[in-house]
């Protein structure tokens, strides 16, 4: 009998044991969940219509992808040093346009590069539509390079969007310079890779840039910035912070707050048309011995462009005076058309433009043209 007591006082004992263990754990997971959901409900609320035949739409399987999303938290010491960073900016619709990049220049990015050069793809995470957060996750479980953020989507987010990318790049890596590019993109990596360290390591802002109206801008589909434009992109008053709907007028007017800058206007850099609407993109040859990269390349041209590139190091030629190009760098937002015309406001405030729900499709699409 004294036997058979002590048993079922041990049994018991691991019982509670056990029981406690698994409440702890459950109520840890709670609690952080919690706090992943309260940021979603402070987060900037532009849900976005993806490309899908399926309509199944439930918040409450948000937690599926809480735990995937980016964080902020400084690695310090343990940050990668890399020379370039590569955020590939994506909706999460695009597997199309991914796969493309995936299968051409993207391939230089593991190519006994890894000190050289990361390259991540970063797209929405708060995807509402139960088939398309699946897709999504799904492939980023393959591939292993995609980062989700803390964001619904929406036209009105491409500020949102680029604030994230550098707060998340900066809380990882060690980088000298940061590249922001779209994924209709064509990029000759491995000539810009071979170019970089001949080129100006602090304020240097580098890019397609606009002249019109009596102002200048960067446009965003191409930024490359140095990591001292970046941290100080990062130091700006948290309270006066102005964010945009485009990223490329919110960068402008950080910019115009930062006193020392080398504006490098790249005319290697094919921006418009599409290169998909350029009948010379069609049948080019050794494309990366004439341009740096190609904006608006769909489909079957990226996939021609990167069997075509001829991706080396080249000569490298001065930065042009800026002047020569554009006689100001003065930006004023308040020029701009009305489709493009928007308030400032403070980035604090996770403010809205009322643009929409519906994901930009772009020039592919016949928008912004």
């Amino acid at each position: 009998m004294v036997c058979n007591k002590k048993r079922v006082i041990i049994v018991a004992l691991t019982f509670v044991s056990v029981w406690t263990c698994m409440t702890f754990v459950y109520f840890t997971i709670t609690f952080h969940n919690q706090e992943r959901l309260t940021e979603v409900q402070n987060a900037p609320m532009a849900a976005t219509k993806y490309q899908t035949d399926v309509n199944e739409t439930d918040d409450s399987d948000l937690n599926e992808t809480l735990h995937q999303l980016i964080d902020f938290k400084d690695l310090g010491r343990n940050k990668t040093a890399v020379l370039l960073l590569i955020i590939v900016t994506t909706a999460p619709a695009r597997f199309e346009r991914r796969q493309a990049v995936r299968e051409t220049w993207w391939k230089h990015c593991s190519d006994g590069n890894q000190s050289q050069v990361e390259c991540v793809f970063m797209t929405d995470g708060l995807i509402t539509n139960r088939t398309q957060r699946n897709l999504i996750l799904n492939e980023k479980d393959e591939y292993k390079d995609i980062k989700l953020q803390l964001l619904k989507g929406g036209r009105g987010q491409f500020g949102f969007r680029f604030l994230n990318q550098i707060k998340w790049a900066a809380a990882k890596f060690n980088f000298q310079y940061l590249l922001r590019i779209d994924d209709d993109y064509f990029l000759c990596l491995k000539r810009l890779l071979s170019e970089l360290p001949l080129r100006p390591k602090q304020n240097l802002v580098w890019g397609f840039f606009h002249c019109q109206a009596g102002i200048t801008w960067l446009d965003e589909a191409f930024m490359i910035f140095s990591e001292d434009i970046i941290q100080k992109f990062l130091a700006q008053n948290q309270s006066s912070m102005l964010c945009h709907p485009h990223a490329d007028q919110q960068v402008m007017l950080w910019l115009s707050n930062i006193l020392h800058k080398t504006y490098f206007h790249d005319t290697r850099l094919h921006h418009a048309p599409p290169a998909s609407f350029v009948a010379r993109f069609s049948s080019i040859s050794n494309v990366c011995d004439s341009h740096l990269g190609a904006h608006g390349a769909y489909g079957k041209t990226m996939y021609y462009l990167g069997l075509r590139a001829n991706d080396s190091s080249k000569d490298v030629s001065a930065i042009p005076v800026f002047a020569r190009f554009c006689n100001n760098t003065k930006f004023d937002h308040r020029v701009f058309n009305p489709e493009w015309r928007y308030e400032p406001k403070p980035c604090k405030g996770n403010p809205t433009w009322n643009l929409g729900n519906e994901m930009w499709l772009g020039k592919e699409a016949g928008q912004g043209v």
